[in-house]
């Protein structure tokens, strides 16, 4: 499925700049100097190469050095960013406007209004909005893609500038003894060549600076490879907490094809894998169930792993759930889980607008819940936004997140 992917991915990026090498190519035709044309060639061409090695043989290029990362992988991922970007944009522009040309082209066949629309178009005053409207678009998509190219650079430059979110989180009947109890969740690390060793043991430093109780990793420790678990698990042995550092697994980390060597090195680090498991949380006299799953496709799979988690597990304490994807948040509410905890949407992390009733991106397409902290019954579940990237190494709008709660009496 993997390498299907990559095939289609470079389908698919090969001929968008093939398009936009043709545009641009039409538009200097009739340039004078032909520096500007070499010039375009150059860069097509080097950014279209790069893709075969940068797609497919990525295991080698996790060895490259960080300044060959800075000028070599950062402008490459930022260049096909905006090339794509831009190119969904001209194809939302021309399903708004192909009503239109087709309406023309309908009318040109009728000869009555043939005959007006060529009278028309033949006015001088038509002619000269025409031109000035030829004359916008151009400098419109110029604009447009300058501003892009702007906002990836940005955004890339800004992708570990972590915000830290502190708040109260209500639970149900908990026992005197949790109350004010604290939890730090990080999520989505993704190591990787844009999160490196260095950035993942100051990330490690933060969530130990915040003294939390309980430390919980929600799943997503590589991007895609085995050999990106290795620096993960020497940064986050760091992770300490007093009632103990757990995590579930995500999606990337079965990308790998070899998850249980994932999961091996995850364990020896210091951070306890709950798969479809439980691990009952005590506190003097009392108790709390804190519970995992592996990462699931569907949400009956969901519904069977943590009935699964919860077999044997002892009833009316609060329970806790960690689950990678929010996806499943009904059939965790189904089962009387108290919060869940999840990751996986990155808060969206290209994000568009925030408004009142949530956020425009991407993101949203795939799951109603992004970011934040989302109710259904007496249940609650939080997303993070995480801390890693993934396709790209960009954030816009949505900087990573380390997320501290406290629990109190609802």
């Amino acid at each position: 499925m993997y390498l299907s992917f990559q095939l289609i991915a470079t389908v698919i990026l090969l001929g968008i700049q093939f398009y936009f090498y043709r545009l641009i190519s039409g538009a200097l035709q009739h340039s004078k100097s032909s520096r500007w044309r070499k010039a375009v060639q150059i860069v097509f061409a080097v950014m279209s190469i790069l893709l075969i090695p940068l797609l497919f043989f990525r295991s080698a290029l996790y060895q490259m050095p960080g300044w060959l990362v800075g000028y070599v992988a950062f402008p490459f991922y930022i260049w096909h960013f905006t090339s794509f970007f831009l190119f969904l944009l001209m194809m939302v522009r021309m399903l708004v406007w192909m009503p239109g040309v087709l309406a023309k082209k309908l009318l040109h066949r009728i000869p009555r209004s043939h005959a007006v629309i060529e009278k028309i178009t033949r006015h001088p005053k038509f002619e000269r909005f025409d031109s000035t409207r030829r004359r916008f678009m151009r400098y419109a998509g110029t604009a447009m893609a300058a501003a892009t190219l702007s906002a990836s650079v940005y955004g890339a430059f800004r992708r570990n500038e972590y915000e830290i979110t502190a708040m109260e989180v209500p639970i149900r009947e908990l026992p005197d003894e949790f109350l004010n109890m604290t939890i730090t969740l990080i999520s989505d690390i993704h190591s990787s060549i844009f999160m490196t060793k260095e950035e993942m043991k100051r990330y490690a430093g933060v969530v130990n600076d915040l003294q939390s109780e309980l430390v919980v990793v929600d799943g997503d420790f590589v991007n895609s490879m085995v050999e990106e678990v290795y620096p993960f698990a020497e940064a986050f042995s760091e992770l300490r907490a007093p009632m103990g550092v757990y995590g579930v697994l995500g999606n990337h980390d079965y990308y790998t094809g070899d998850v249980e060597t994932v999961a091996k090195e995850v364990n020896r680090c210091g951070i306890r894998l709950l798969r479809n498991a439980a691990s009952p949380i005590t506190k003097g006299k009392s108790s709390l169930l804190l519970l995992g799953v592996d990462d699931v496709g569907s949400g009956l799979a969901a519904a069977r792993e943590i009935d699964s988690a919860m077999e044997d597990a002892p009833t009316g304490i609060p329970r806790i759930l960690l689950c990678h994807r929010p996806y499943f948040f009904r059939q965790a509410a189904e089962r009387n889980i108290d919060l869940v905890l999840s990751g996986h949407t990155h808060g969206g992390q290209i994000v568009f607008m925030k408004t009142a009733s949530g956020i425009i991106a991407p993101a949203r397409m795939a799951s109603p819940y992004v970011a934040g902290m989302y109710t259904r019954g007496s249940s609650q579940m939080y997303v993070s936004r995480g801390i890693g990237t993934v396709a790209i190494p960009v954030r816009i709008n949505c900087p990573p997140e380390v997320t501290k709660f406290t629990l109190v009496r609802a």
